[in-house]
């Protein structure tokens, strides 16, 4: 029988507990949204077991952990910045003509990094900025 703290997921419990604290997410809240038990993710944060596949499919589709970060350790922790991290360097190049002001391709760059790197509360900024700087169409 293997050990369930040997290789990659040796870690995981660790991980996933360290992922919601920077959401500022309380164990109960993060169990409701995934529809496991407390005691079932409590278990899991405290390497006592590991997730079932269901818990790993529900964790990817009711969060943005990256599942791949979860598992093995490796990558970005938030799956929008790991999707991000692919294509970013091109984004302002490929929104702006060539010959485009300079200056509005490094704010457009600026606007993506600080929504898919920064800290929630900087996101939500830039979001209720925008939002409310729209003139619509």
């Amino acid at each position: 029988m293997q050990d369930k703290n040997s290789g990659a997921a040796k870690f995981l419990g660790q991980r996933l507990r360290e992922w919601r604290k920077t959401l500022h997410l309380k164990s109960f809240e993060l169990a409701k949204l995934i529809h496991i038990s407390q005691g079932s993710l409590s278990d899991i944060e405290n390497n006592k077991s590991l997730p079932s596949a269901d818990t790993v499919t529900k964790l990817y589709q009711h969060t943005n952990i990256n599942i791949i970060w979860l598992l093995t350790g490796k990558g970005p922790m938030n799956r929008e910045r790991a999707e991000m991290e692919e294509m970013e360097p091109h984004v302002a190049e490929d929104l702006l003509p060539y010959g485009q002001d300079q200056t509005l391709k490094e704010l457009i760059e600026k606007v993506i990094r600080i929504y898919h790197r920064g800290e929630p509360e900087k996101r939500a900024h830039l979001v209720g900025f925008l939002t409310g700087a729209d003139p619509g169409e």
